[in-house]
């Protein structure tokens, strides 16, 4: 069995265009824009999921996508959410 897996970046927020770390706010206008004129153009999928951060709900809601939110996928300590689960 083959499995094939797609990351997708999050469209642009004010954290991002600003180069600086997320602080759960939402997509921009361009970023919301950008996600919205890409749904319908990704391949069928069995699964999706998404970190529960803001800005990815709302980056796969604009996609057309119903993701699956992954409460642990934020880990790293440098966004100040813990350990990941690579790191247990």
């Amino acid at each position: 069995m083959t499995s094939r897996v797609m990351l997708i970046s999050p469209a642009v927020s004010a954290a991002l265009r600003e180069a600086r770390f997320d602080d759960g706010c939402s997509l921009d206008v361009a970023g919301l824009r950008r996600a919205r004129s890409a749904a319908g153009t990704l391949p069928a999928a069995d699964r999706v999921f998404a970190s529960p951060s803001v800005r990815c709900r709302e980056t796969a809601a604009g996609l057309g996508l119903e993701a699956v939110p992954l409460p642990w996928w934020p880990g790293g300590r440098w966004a100040g959410g813990g350990a990941g689960p690579w790191e247990r």
